[in-house]
């Protein structure tokens, strides 16, 4: 009967962290002609290209998924990233930037 009650405490503790894994966040990105984008990134912030990667983002107003290629770009000496949804009419959106870059380590 002890098992259960710990069981069941468990459980009711673990509930309100499981609503707060999932985020809906309805936002405005930033979006030009590819070029234009990965220009400003590179000359504006000194950024270069780290990684690219195919994507899917979730519409959070309709549900949608939209497919594109990422891109993430880092400037290494100043520790900025920024990381850009690159879509197939040459349209790019910065998805999120950010500061305090540094490689991964265990």
């Amino acid at each position: 009967m002890k098992w259960l009650a710990t069981i069941t405490c468990l459980l009711a503790l673990a509930a309100p962290l499981q609503a707060q894994e999932s985020r809906v966040f309805v936002t405005e990105q930033i979006c030009l002609p590819v070029q234009q984008m990965t220009f400003k990134v590179m000359n504006d912030y000194g950024e270069t290209p780290l990684f690219s990667a195919n994507g899917i983002q979730f519409s959070a107003t309709d549900g949608n998924t939209y497919k594109s290629n990422m891109m993430y770009f880092v400037n290494q000496d100043t520790g900025t990233w920024t990381l850009i949804s690159l879509y197939g009419d040459n349209i790019g959106c910065m998805v999120a930037t950010g500061t305090n870059f540094k490689p991964y380590s265990k």
